[in-house]
């Protein structure tokens, strides 16, 4: 028969030798050359012992298991040429499935338990409602539609169950054990209700252990040890009054289902358990905050360290004297006294001023209160010249006290500021008692104590004079520094016309330094932070990946049954792990979008708090939710494909 004619015979399945055979050592053999054949609207009950090998024969019946050897058709079909995926779609299509567990999903509804029937199929969903009210209606549970399965009895639950089987209007229906979890008013009211479906023109086959139930049947057939022993007539001793099912194509159409369909599945799989969902999202929530917070930290706090580095370095050039060629000598009188006024009227410098180191020779600095001439503490403390605008240009922070002006300088008056350092080894902390101090034969009177200097650091552990006070008590020849302040963007340019400015008659005897450009330097500072929050927040994805898998593989384990369900009624390997991980790359999404938001969130806390500007990347609040959807899929992918090698026999057994 081709796989294009029709089937013009009554008979529904012939099995020709079927045998089956488990392991090798020693071999196991639960059927054994077993040829049974049924026809449309006959009811046939398997009977025997257990562990004859009933549910192994119903499991080849609803091609959830292979033969080990031997031939069986289906509506015609050979079914030993049909691929997995085929196989499927038989199931889906012509044979339905009525457990002794009832296998139904405790997270729908009667209805939506009913409607599962149809999703493998990959035909509109338009008038499966419908359907599926029918057939609870022809179970007589209409009433009970939007009742989930705990709150059902054990009859109505197995009522529901012949309602999935029943939707799609089978060539077949296979029973295994359908009364086995009842009691005897509930089996009574199932097999009534079978027989009426028999009556109707249904195919039976009841797998059972009870003689009553097998006595309904118009026909049994007993197993023991693998093999048929016995085929009687039950107690009616007749076919079916009911019209045979029409004949059947031969071609198999294969299982399928609708992306819609696929994206509902995963949605109450998802919802099913809201807390291990909700946990599971945590995980890769918090991965990922940890993630986006640290990229958005790492690029604030790099902003603020590079903005203060460039208002620092990048607005800063200092001016000094070349030696000469041929004697290498500094000319001492090289910079002019007044090279700080010279330098102003140029656009762009913010200030200038001078700085010179004083040679003392062996003079120690010491701390001499005026009400105390015989303090002997002495230190050799490093001394410089300043002129008024040195201390705006290093950018220096008064602690206490005043800074000398262009009185003090002029007038060669006697006065000190100390650095910080240099203060706490004089041990002078304040100003109150007036305190001076000696350097050689001098004496000068402290008038400020810096807090902190931006530019020149030698500065802090430092004595500073007046450049005038230099000149008169140390002979200072000429100032040894320029130090220059420019605005943002205006250094290279300031150096070009700083020595045109103070030395118009010889530019080259002075030496400019600019600083090296920033640029480098700040982005060695940027990549050393983001390296760093990198891996902090790498690490917690992968906790969060890890936590995934984990819950997503419990979820198999626990799931299994339900797989084995899917499976029966045509659910191939693929639909499996389609399901599966779309569950998990959702759940990674949903993880990515609230890790995103909770880290955007944290930069802008923290950034409020110490008072800085936000940087965040634009294209974090994208990144993150696939970034998570990837972990998702990754995660889940060796728990969907070990749920999709699940076999049907093998989920269903357990």
């Amino acid at each position: 028969m081709t796989a294009n004619e029709l089937d013009t015979t009554t008979r529904v399945l012939e099995l020709k030798k079927i045998s089956k055979q488990y392991g090798s050592e020693p071999a196991v053999h639960a059927l054994v050359d077993v040829d049974l054949s049924l026809e449309r609207g006959e009811w046939l009950s398997i009977t025997g012992p257990s562990g004859a090998g009933k549910s192994t024969l119903l499991n080849i019946i609803g091609c959830l298991d292979r033969p080990t050897s031997g031939s069986f058709f289906f509506d015609g079909i050979d079914t030993a040429t049909l691929s997995d995926t085929q196989r499927a779609g038989l199931r889906s299509q012509r044979i339905g499935f009525v457990f002794q567990s009832f296998h139904l999903l405790p997270y729908g509804t009667v209805l939506e338990n009913v409607m599962l029937a149809e999703v493998y199929r990959k035909q509109d969903n338009r008038g499966r409602r419908d359907r599926a009210r029918a057939a609870i209606g022809r179970v007589g549970l209409s009433q009970r539609a939007d009742f989930l399965p705990g709150k059902l009895s054990g009859g109505e639950k197995q009522r529901v169950a012949i309602a999935r089987a029943l939707v799609g209007s089978p060539s077949l229906l296979l029973c295994d054990e359908p009364t086995g979890n009842l009691d005897s008013k509930s089996s009574a009211a199932i097999l009534d209700l079978l027989e009426k479906l028999n009556q109707e023109g249904l195919t039976l086959v009841v797998v059972t252990h009870n003689k009553e139930v097998a006595n309904r049947a118009a026909r049994r057939v007993h197993l023991v040890d693998g093999s048929l022993t016995d085929v009687t007539n039950g107690e009616n001793g007749k076919r079916s009054t009911g019209s045979p099912a029409a004949p059947v194509k031969t071609t198999v159409s294969q299982s399928g289902i609708a992306i819609r369909d696929l994206l509902n599945e995963a949605l109450a799989g998802m919802l099913a358990r809201p807390v291990r969902m909700m946990l599971t999202v945590l995980g890769v929530a918090i991965g990922l905050t940890a993630l986006v917070a640290t990229v958005g930290l790492t690029r604030t706090a790099g902003n603020r360290i590079i903005s203060q580095f460039d208002r620092v370095a990048a607005t800063e050039l200092f001016i000094t004297a070349k030696p000469g060629k041929i004697t290498g000598i500094v000319d001492p009188k090289a910079i002019p006294w007044d090279a700080p006024t010279r330098l102003r009227r140029l656009n762009g410098v913010v200030a200038a001023g001078t700085m010179s180191e004083v040679h003392v020779g062996n003079a120690l600095a010491s701390s001499s209160p005026v009400r105390d001439p015989l303090n002997q503490t002495a230190f050799k403390l490093s001394v410089y010249a300043a002129s008024p605008d040195l201390f705006r240009a290093v950018r220096a922070e008064l602690e206490t006290g005043r800074l000398p002006d262009a009185g003090h300088s002029s007038r060669a008056d006697r006065v000190a500021v100390l650095g910080p350092d240099a203060a706490r080894r004089l041990g002078i902390v304040s100003l109150g008692q007036i305190p001076a101090i000696s350097i050689g034969d001098h004496l000068y009177l402290v008038v400020g104590i810096l807090r902190d200097v931006a530019r020149r650091p030698e500065l802090l552990g430092s004595v500073i004079i007046p450049e005038g006070t230099a000149r008169h008590d140390f002979w200072l020849a000429g100032p040894g520094r320029v130090v220059v302040e420019t605005k943002i963007g205006a250094t290279y340019l300031i150096a070009d016309q700083a020595r045109l400015a103070l030395r118009p008659d010889d530019p080259q005897v002075l030496k400019i330094e600019v600083p090296q450009e920033p640029k480098r330097l700040r982005d060695e500072v940027q990549t050393d932070l983001s390296a760093m929050f990198l891996l902090l927040g790498g690490l917690s994805l992968v906790v969060g990946a890890i936590g995934i898998a984990n819950i997503t593989l419990i979820g198999v384990m626990e799931r299994t049954g339900e797989i084995g369900l899917r499976r029966a009624i045509g659910a191939t390997r693929g639909h499996i792990t389609a399901q599966f991980l779309l569950e998990s790359g959702s759940m990674g999404v949903i993880g990515g979008v609230i890790g995103a938001s909770l880290g955007i969130l944290i930069v802008v806390v923290v950034s409020a708090y110490q008072v800085w500007t936000p940087v965040l990347d634009p294209a974090a609040p994208v990144l993150a939710p696939l970034v998570g959807g990837v972990i998702g899929l990754l995660s889940g992918t060796y728990p969907a494909l070990r749920a999709a090698r699940l076999e049907p026999v093998e989920a269903l057994r357990n």
